[in-house]
């Protein structure tokens, strides 16, 4: 019987030590929904972007105070100041709740759905008028895709101005040609059962015949459903 007292005593501590712990993760959870940085590593030195409300230059020395525009990438999306040519990742593998927060920053509040019938699994998505949308895989950005839609430049919703392009730091995007596309990446393009398909830096995408002038109608990167 003597054996048990210190174990006994030790049980309102270990309560106490594990409704602390239970407590921490939904305000852990809170935190990350208010604040866009959270779970977007960026590299020692990397150049600090103000998004919409957060404040500019005087606030941030670091930030140029300028809105970002959103960049198409093989490892997710990048956020790339107008003004000074900096930038820094979005990349795959950020909580979807971040992803949408800095999304809905930078281009107004998106559609969001469920597609259960994708090949990696139910994918969650967020989507906009000009083409673009972002799919979430078990809580993480996982993929993207642009179709045609991105031909069209909508209002950005700030401003009233009209909004970039939608395309790679490189400059392809919807209606790129292919000889636009072998300029910038060593892209490989075959036949298959989705029409003529390119594959290059992580980036896959259609275009609307074999040659030479042939435009880009799709891109995607990451998890996609994409039925062949």
């Amino acid at each position: 019987m003597t054996q048990t007292r210190p174990i006994l005593a030790a049980l309102p501590l270990l309560a106490a030590t594990l409704l602390a712990a239970c407590q921490a993760e939904p305000e852990k959870r809170a935190e990350a929904a208010q604040d866009p940085h959270q779970g977007i590593d960026l590299p020692p030195g990397h150049p600090a972007i103000a998004l919409p409300g957060e404040g500019g230059a005087e606030s941030n020395p670091a930030a140029s105070g300028h809105p970002p525009v959103i960049s198409l990438d093989g490892e997710g999306l990048r956020l790339v100041d107008p003004k000074s040519g900096a930038t820094r990742p979005l990349a795959f593998g950020v909580d979807q709740a971040q992803l949408r927060l800095v999304a809905e920053k930078l281009k107004g509040p998106a559609k969001a759905g469920r597609n259960e019938e994708c090949g990696a699994g139910p994918l969650s998505y967020l989507s906009w008028d000009d083409g673009l949308t972002l799919y979430s895989l078990d809580g993480l950005f996982a993929g993207w895709a642009l179709d045609e839609a991105g031909a069209a430049v909508p209002a950005k919703p700030a401003t009233g101005q009209p909004a970039p392009k939608l395309t790679t730091i490189s400059g392809i995007g919807i209606g790129s040609s292919r000889t636009q596309l072998l300029d910038v990446y060593d892209a490989t393009i075959e036949q298959t059962t989705l029409g003529t398909e390119f594959n290059a830096a992580g980036l896959s995408g259609i275009l609307d015949g074999p040659g030479p002038k042939a435009k880009v109608t799709n891109l995607w990167s990451g998890v996609n459903c994409v039925f062949r």
